[in-house]
């Protein structure tokens, strides 16, 4: 635990502006604005399932650049500005007084607050930890968490006393808030010999090319495909099944629990076993749970609700683990953040394909069989991405990669 006795202020920064970005704030509290919305300028739902994809297309466009960023001028610059864009566009969304003024915002604050997603915050974690790294960044994957499960009960008190533009008030506060964390535990701009730049330019361009990063690739883009759209359409599900909305509700807190848990867990397991091995289990976990809803219906739904929360708080997690596990840390920023973009997209098409086959089969029993069968997918790929591809110190390891 010495790491952590050095590091720990990092973490605990790393945590914190993780939560107060971008994929604490605005994925768990963007449908709180939704019945507001549709009174005072007619947004309806699809307006707004189109708004967040919006969001979602232009973050994951984005995400490139902020690697770069991040690699060029240090995780405390990139993060502090992403939390800065982050606060002036829940402002922005404030005062829309129209469909294509919301629609025009929510893109905009995809974009221009993208570094304020977790790229930054794990890349100064990857760089203080080694031996306890797993655990480092399981933890600083819980303020998402945390963040999912305190700030919209805050966020839904102020909306029904004040109004939905005083909600987003709220979010451009707990927003600029994150400057804190970015600006007081965040290391400062890396040193960078002369042409190290342009060498690490060419590495990567390779490293993307190469067959474990597709591999790896790939894995995570088929998992977020596959199942992530299952946590938007669960309570949806569970109504269609008979549940009142309050125990409908409950279990949907369940999922965030076994989230914060997970996260925790496989970050500890990831410094013992191999991290592939754990991003397999959890696909099959997820397919046994949603074919365990699909037969058994919503008396199963606990376990369908500990199974997604286990799948969701393992892609979160093995995302960063594996990208330093298996990739020179000179090219972390951006790596990670290209797998981040396709989850990102992957997660934002799942509910689509969910929700099509729903309407087509009149209910979620063959959306469900289908989340299990396509989950066997990423847990091949998962299986067969290389192990031990770089040694402790960063060199290449020629016999598994």
């Amino acid at each position: 635990m010495g790491e952590f006795r050095q590091g720990w202020r990092v973490v605990l920064a790393a945590g914190l502006g993780s939560g107060l970005g971008i994929s604490g704030l605005l994925t768990y509290n963007s449908g709180l604005f939704v019945e507001g919305l549709g009174k005072d300028i007619g947004l309806s739902r699809t307006a707004y399932g189109a708004a967040f994809f919006g969001a979602t297309v232009s973050l994951a466009a984005a995400m490139p650049v902020v690697g770069r960023l991040v690699d060029r001028f240090g995780a405390r610059a990139v993060a502090a500005g992403g939390a800065a864009a982050l606060a002036l566009g829940f402002l922005l969304l404030s005062a829309v007084h129209s469909i294509a003024a919301y629609f025009a915002a929510m893109v905009a604050l995809g974009l221009f607050a993208a570094p304020s997603a977790p790229v930054p915050f794990t890349r100064a974690v990857v760089a203080g930890f080694e031996r306890s790294r797993g655990l480092a960044l399981g933890l600083t994957q819980v303020g998402i968490g945390l963040a999912a499960a305190l700030v919209p009960p805050l966020v839904g008190t102020e909306i029904a006393r004040h109004g939905w533009r005083n909600g987003f008030v709220v979010l451009a506060g707990l927003a600029a808030l994150g400057l804190l964390p970015a600006l007081f535990g965040l290391p400062g701009r890396p040193t960078i010999a002369a042409g190290r730049d342009r060498e690490d330019g060419a590495g990567f361009a390779a490293l993307r090319r190469s067959r474990p990063f597709l591999i790896q690739l790939a894995a995570f883009t088929a998992m977020a495909l596959a199942f992530a759209g299952m946590l938007t359409h669960f309570v949806p599900m569970l109504r269609e099944g008979g549940l009142q909305i309050e125990r409908a509700a409950a279990l949907a807190g369940l999922i965030g629990m076994s989230v914060i848990v997970t996260r925790i867990v496989v970050g500890w397991l990831a410094d013992r076993i191999e991290p592939a091995w754990l991003g397999a289990a959890s696909c099959v976990v997820c397919a046994l749970g949603c074919v365990a809803l699909a037969l058994g219906g919503t008396a199963l739904a606990p376990a369908g609700a500990l199974a997604l929360g286990a799948a969701m708080g393992a892609e979160a997690d093995l995302i960063g683990i594996l990208t330093a596990r298996n990739f020179p840390i000179a090219a972390y920023s951006r790596a990670y953040a290209l797998q981040y973009a396709a989850f990102t997209v992957a997660a934002g098409i799942s509910p689509l394909w969910i929700g099509y086959l729903a309407d087509r089969a009149g209910g979620y029993q063959a959306p469900l069989l289908c989340v299990g069968a396509g989950l066997l997918v990423p847990a091949m790929l998962f299986a067969a991405v290389p192990r031990g591809c770089r040694s402790s110190n960063g060199s290449r390891q020629k016999n598994s990669c």
